[in-house]
This record gives structure tokens, C-alpha cells and sequence, in this order.
């Protein structure tokens, strides 16, 4: 027959392991079989603020949210989630939310629901379908003032934007912006053109704006000059030449910096070149002169100039006609209003390129190039997010790159690592979950405070 210790005098005891305090029951009881007393003890819970928290409360776990990758862009766009705030009141937290998704996992609208709930979003927003998002979206589209509002906050007196232009191709018959047109690959496809600037002072993109697919890229830079402030300087490809728009700029204070056309007639090749610049280890000679009111920059990068015509004699060696000038091997001219000196128009114009890769990361990475939406109030609505997550995709990088971490660390790496924190709701609390070593090295080197997170989480 089992004998059970009879147990009597039942009292609170608390024991310190490894500093922190948990409650046990504990009794002294009767061990008939060895006919002697012991002390029995049964484990209640750990203390809590002074109070004890039972087992069954410790282990009940009601939620466990990703949190780590959305408190880095709560951390890194302060402003701009000040301005939507002030420039779109009812609806800059679903704005957010959309936008944030496309920098960390970007989906199509009718699953970004779904993302939501495993979030912390989840905790501050509430009606988020598919249908919200969209009038949201048209909401946002149809306010193309509003949206100039958040222009112009991230542009900077005197601003250097290298600007240019792209397209997105869609068959969705609501939008009547998608007309047929000239594009790069030749595609006889509806398109809209995407036009976007790219700040130089804040190296993230400053302005975007749509415009039907047939327009000449020419005519979009008449209304944007209109869109910024004078003293503005526009680093430009050479598809926007056009002498009366430059005049018209020039009148208006823009400034504008463009190459021109190879073939242009403005430009003499024989000009002698006596002066030169490194660049990049690159040794550069120039020439100026006034062409009317401008100036010309005619410039000889040697490299390139050894380059071309290596190129042309072993075309030749092949027995290829080469239509090619060895005159003007290696040489370029840049026609410019801003009255700066050769050397630092040259890398004005070499700027330009940030733009390029601008474009190649909201059409690619954020998954931005193929829309199929039902208006065209819809559409900018759309482009306007995903412009507010590139934003958000160039201030992570440009935090990687200020800790010397952007060679080894991605910004993709950078938002995977940190979705491995969580917040856990545990009975009536949220806590964070314990985290990755990886993932708080990388939070608290990108100045996150990880064991804050609960305390941050806006309302």
C-alpha cells in the first residue's frame, strides 16, 4: 500500500535564483514509511513587481508580433511620418502600413491583411482589407496638392536633384494615363510614365509624379520645373533638350545641367584642351565657352578616349564598317546655366547616376512595375506609397552606411535579421521575446533599444 505524507502547517516561502525571486509553497510533513519529517516545497509562480504571477499566467501566450524591422522605420522617418500626419490625417497610418510593407515583404494588396496580423501593426491598426487600402489609395491620388506639400518638405533651398524618367506598363482599362508611346525596349505596350527626382543634399529620392504614356519627356519637365522652388538645379540626360524649355527655365531661376547630343553642332571638337581634373583617378580635361547665354563644358576622359579607339581599329582588324570620328573620341559636352566651374559641374553630372539606380530599385526590388489598378487617381496613389517606401529603403541604407556595415550587411539582410525580434502578449502584458544574438548586435549597432520596443509602440 503507497503511503502519502500527510502535510499540515502549509506557509509562503520566496527563493532567489540567479536574481530573480520566485514563490513556493512550503511544508514540513510526516514520511510514515521512513518515520521521520522533511520539508516538501510546490512551485507557485515567479514574483512580479511584488506579486506573484502563477504558472498557468506565465505560459499563457495570446500573441506574438514581428517588431524589430518596423521599429527601425518608426526610428528613421520621423519627419516624413510628421508630415503625412499633418498632409493626410485620416489616412497616414494605413499609408504606412502599405508602405512599410513593400520595403520589408512587398505583396499584392489583398494580402497585405495577412502581413499585417503577424506585426506589431497589428496592435494600432485596426480595418485594413483589401477594399480600405484601395479607396485609401484613391484617396491619396486624387490629393496631388497634398502630395506636392510632401515634396517640397524634403527638398532644401537650392536643391540639386538629378531627375529622369521611366515606365510602367499596364493593360488595366480604368486607367487612361496607359497610352502607347516611345520606351526603351521598344514595346508596343500602354504605359505610363514615372518621373522622379532624386535629392543630393538628403541622397534619397525627393519627388514623383505620373504622366500619360505618350507624353515626350520634354513636356514633363515643363510641369515639374513648376512643382519646385526657384534656385533649383536639375541634373538631366540629354532626352530633355529643348532650347525654349532651357529659356524658360532660366527665366523662372531653375538651373539645369545636361549633356549634349554628340552630333550637336554647338560643340568644337578641336578646341584645345590645356587644363584637367582627377576624377576617380581619372584624369580629365576641359574646355569652356559660352554657347549664347550658357555655358559648354566640353570635356576628354582619356580612359575613355583609349577605350573607343581600341575599339574602332579592332572593328576595323574584323572588317566591320565603324561610322566613328577619332576626333571626338573619349569627348562629351555638358550645356549648363548653373555658373559653376568645369570640375564641379562634371560631378554634378555624374550624380545623375543615383536616380538610374533609383528607378531600378522601385521598379525591381520594391516590386512597383507592373500595377494593376482600377483608376488613375488609384494608380498615384499607389506610386505615391511605394515612393514614400523607397525613402524608406534609402534611409536603412544610408544607416548601413554609416556604420561602415553596408558591404556585408543588405538592407534585405538588415530587415530579415530584425523581423526575429517579437513582441509576446503574456496574460495582461507585452513583453519582447527573447532575441537572437545576431539580431540585438545589429539592433543596438543601428542605435535600436530592443528592450524598449512595448514602451515605443505608437497608439
Amino acid at each position: 500500500m503507497e503511503c502519502v505524507p500527510y502535510i499540515q502547517n502549509m506557509t509562503h516561502e520566496i527563493k532567489r535564483v540567479n536574481g530573480q525571486d520566485y514563490l513556493y509553497d512550503v511544508a514540513m510533513v510526516w514520511d510514515s514509511e521512513h518515520r521521520k519529517r522533511h520539508k516538501v516545497s510546490r512551485y507557485i509562480g515567479k514574483m512580479v513587481d511584488g506579486k506573484p504571477v502563477r504558472i498557468r499566467d506565465i505560459v499563457s501566450v495570446k500573441g506574438i508580433y514581428e517588431i524589430g524591422h518596423l521599429e527601425l522605420l518608426w526610428k528613421i522617418m520621423p519627419d516624413l511620418i510628421g508630415t503625412l500626419r499633418k498632409e493626410f490625417p485620416d489616412d497616414y497610418m494605413r499609408m504606412l502600413t502599405l508602405a512599410f510593407n513593400r520595403v520589408i515583404y512587398p505583396m499584392p494588396l489583398k494580402s497585405v491583411k495577412s502581413w499585417v496580423e503577424k506585426t506589431q501593426l497589428a496592435k494600432i491598426i485596426t480595418e485594413i482589407s483589401p477594399k480600405s487600402l484601395s479607396a485609401m489609395l484613391s484617396r491619396i491620388g486624387s490629393h496631388q496638392e497634398r502630395q506636392k506639400s510632401v515634396f517640397r518638405s524634403l527638398m532644401k533651398k537650392n536643391e540639386i536633384i538629378a531627375y529622369d524618367t521611366s515606365t510602367l506598363f499596364s493593360y488595366s482599362p480604368g486607367i487612361s494615363m496607359a497610352e502607347f508611346g516611345h520606351n526603351p525596349h521598344d514595346l508596343m505596350l500602354p504605359m505610363i510614365k514615372v518621373i522622379l527626382g532624386f535629392s543630393r543634399s538628403r541622397n534619397e529620392p525627393c519627388y514623383i509624379r505620373s504622366d500619360p504614356g505618350s507624353r515626350p519627356d520634354i513636356d514633363t519637365l515643363r510641369t515639374s520645373q513648376n512643382d519646385v522652388p526657384q534656385g533649383t538645379l536639375f541634373v538631366m540626360d540629354r532626352e530633355f533638350i529643348d532650347d525654349d524649355n532651357f529659356d524658360t527655365m532660366d527665366t523662372g531661376g531653375i538651373y539645369f545641367i545636361t549633356p549634349m547630343r554628340r552630333n550637336s553642332r554647338r560643340i568644337d571638337y578641336t578646341a584645345e584642351m590645356k587644363d584637367f581634373f582627377m576624377f576617380r583617378k581619372r584624369a580629365i580635361k576641359y574646355h569652356v565657352k559660352k554657347a549664347g547665354k550658357y555655358d559648354l563644358h566640353l570635356y576628354e576622359d582619356l580612359l575613355m578616349k583609349a577605350y573607343e579607339e581600341n575599339e574602332y581599329y579592332s572593328r576595323i582588324s574584323e572588317g566591320k564598317h565603324v561610322d566613328f570620328n577619332l576626333e571626338r573620341a573619349g569627348k562629351f559636352a555638358i550645356l549648363t546655366n548653373a555658373g559653376e566651374k568645369s570640375q564641379s559641374i562634371f560631378e554634378l553630372y555624374k550624380f545623375r547616376n543615383e536616380v538610374e539606380e533609383a528607378f531600378d530599385i522601385f521598379k525591381n526590388l520594391l516590386l512597383t512595375d507592373t500595377p494593376s489598378l482600377r483608376d488613375d487617381d488609384t494608380l498615384r496613389g499607389y506610386l505615391f506609397v511605394s515612393f514614400i517606401s523607397l525613402i524608406g529603403y534609402y534611409r536603412i541604407l544610408k544607416l548601413l552606411k554609416e556604420k561602415h556595415v553596408n558591404s556585408r550587411i543588405s538592407v534585405k539582410d538588415a530587415i530579415l535579421q530584425l523581423s526575429k525580434i517579437y513582441l509576446t502578449d503574456v496574460g495582461n502584458r507585452t513583453i519582447v521575446a527573447e532575441i537572437p544574438k545576431k539580431s540585438r548586435e545589429l539592433a543596438e549597432l543601428l542605435g535600436l533599444e530592443p528592450d524598449l520596443f512595448p514602451k515605443n509602440v505608437p497608439s
